[in-house]
């Protein structure tokens, strides 16, 4: 327990200055590492930590992918008018073809050592993977001026604390009020109890945080409160399938990065779908300017 409580301490210090006060393209490069991390992680998971040619091209698929956004968000300004600055749009489609390709020639070239079910579930876990930080680094130019600004946007934030209210209220919850196991094949620490009242815990987080920096008004406050309660489900739901990848494949934790927890996907296994949900809800005009 004080590993992780100082692991924890340790993290926190390094991670929110850097988004205080490091600008957006910064933040969104922080994304692009963990998420190299994280391939890497679903690699070694399946029994493919070998393949270092697929692994390495997943990678750059990855990072390059997101370092385009990056650029593209800090170069549209002075370059958007530029016949380069087009083709740079279109460098991610190109990745992704040579991703989609690679896993197809490892398919056939290595049947034989290469069992195809778990290539299927990796090529899967890898566009989880890909898509979930691609969404956090661009959770952090949301509302950023070409990034020229900090990445602490208030969209980023949501993603990275709501999983982290909805774990630490539901962990509460269990451990005072928790009797009925939530899904006890997959996870058997975590309690229907622990369960509502960490999405309840995090509603009413939501609504005390955002009543007291925006509005008391009645309507946002049952939105932000609905809304933040569904982000908390979806946080879960994102936990427990990374515990269903770990069992089918028989590991502890993804990696050892972080002393007492785990490695990079043990750590961003809520956070990813929350992400993505954000990016989808942030496409309705009203909750973007809700935030």
């Amino acid at each position: 327990m004080l590993t992780r409580i100082i692991t924890a301490v340790v993290a926190l210090c390094l991670l929110v200055p850097i988004l205080l006060f490091a600008p957006a393209w910064a933040v969104a490069s922080v994304f692009a590492l963990l998420g190299a991390v994280a391939v890497y992680e679903f690699f070694s998971c399946v029994g493919f930590k070998k393949e270092v040619w697929l692994w390495v091209v997943s990678i750059l698929s990855l990072t390059l992918s997101i370092g385009c956004s990056i650029a593209s968000m800090t170069l549209i300004e002075e370059y958007v008018f530029e016949d380069w600055f087009k083709y740079l749009s279109m460098v991610p489609s190109f990745l992704q073809a040579i991703t989609v390709l690679a896993f197809i020639l490892a398919a056939v070239v290595r049947y034989k050592q290469l069992p195809v079910d778990r290539l299927v579930m990796l090529f899967g876990l890898f566009w989880y993977t890909k898509i979930g930080f691609t969404a956090l680094a661009g959770l952090a130019l949301e509302g950023s001026y070409y990034g020229k600004i900090t990445g602490a946007t208030v969209p980023l934030w949501v993603a990275l604390c709501i999983p982290w209210v909805a774990d630490t209220l539901a962990y509460f919850s269990g451990f005072f009020f928790g009797k009925r196991k939530l899904c006890p094949e997959i996870s058997p620490k975590k309690t229907i109890e622990g369960a509502i009242g960490g999405v309840a815990g995090t509603g009413i987080v939501a609504v005390l945080v955002y009543g007291f920096a925006k509005s008391w008004e009645l309507l946002p406050l049952l939105v932000v409160f609905f809304g933040a309660m569904i982000l908390a489900v979806v946080s879960i739901y994102g936990d427990l399938f990374a515990s269903v990848v770990k069992r089918h494949f028989g590991v502890k934790d993804y990696g050892k990065l972080f002393p007492g927890h785990g490695g990079i996907m043990d750590r961003f296994d809520s956070t990813i779908p929350v992400a993505i949900t954000l990016q989808v809800l942030l496409l309705i005009p009203y909750v973007e300017k809700l935030l």
